[in-house]
C-alpha cells in the first residue's frame, strides 16, 4: 500500500550519470542496469558513510529533470548518489536540486513494480485530488534502505506547490 506524506527539503547536491528518455519506460531499467554493471551504483553505495546526512536517506536516487514543464515526456534522467563534490576518476555531471516541498509516497515490493504503483497512484488519484499542483522541479525516486515482508522501499519524490 502506498502511503505519504507531505516534507519540505532543503537544496542538495547531485553527481552522477544522465541520459535523455521520451518516456520509454525500458529506457530507465536499461539505463539503470548500465550504471551498475559499470560500478557507479556500488560506487554511490561506498561513497556515503552517514546516511542521516543525505536528504532522500538513500545510496542511490533516479532524478527526472521535468522543472521546464512537467508535461514534457521528454527529460535528462540521471542516476545519481548526493554529495557535495565530484567523486574522482568518475566523469559525472553535477546539478543542484532546488529546495521544495515534496510529496513523497512510500511503496513496498519489487522495486520497479513498487516505484510504478508509487507514481501511478500519484499521479492518477492524489494529485488529482489533493490541493497541489506539481511544481517545476525534478522528480526523484529514492532507495532508503528500508525494508518490509513486502520487499525493498522505494519512494517517488513528487515536487508541488499549493495550487
Amino acid at each position: 500500500m502506498v502511503t505519504v506524506r507531505i516534507e519540505n527539503k532543503r537544496e542538495f547536491k547531485i553527481y552522477g550519470r544522465k541520459i535523455w528518455v521520451e518516456q520509454d519506460n525500458a529506457m530507465f531499467s536499461q539505463f539503470w542496469e548500465k550504471c551498475r554493471q559499470e560500478g557507479l551504483v556500488e560506487l554511490f553505495h561506498n561513497n556515503h558513510n552517514n546516511l542521516a546526512e543525505t536528504v532522500t536517506n538513500s545510496y542511490c536516487i533516479g532524478v527526472s529533470r521535468v522543472e521546464k514543464n512537467p508535461l514534457n515526456i521528454s527529460f535528462w534522467f540521471y542516476v545519481a548518489t548526493e554529495s557535495g563534490h565530484a567523486l574522482k576518476g568518475w566523469d559525472l555531471e553535477g546539478f543542484t536540486v532546488p529546495a521544495s516541498t515534496w510529496a513523497i509516497f512510500e511503496n513496498y515490493g519489487e522495486t520497479a513494480e513498487a516505484l510504478i504503483e508509487a507514481e501511478m497512484y500519484a499521479f492518477g488519484e492524489w494529485l488529482p485530488n489533493s490541493l497541489y499542483v506539481h511544481a517545476y522541479v525534478p522528480e526523484i525516486e529514492a532507495y532508503p534502505p528500508r525494508k518490509s515482508d513486502k520487499g525493498n522501499c522505494c519512494e517517488f519524490w513528487l515536487p508541488i506547490n499549493e495550487k
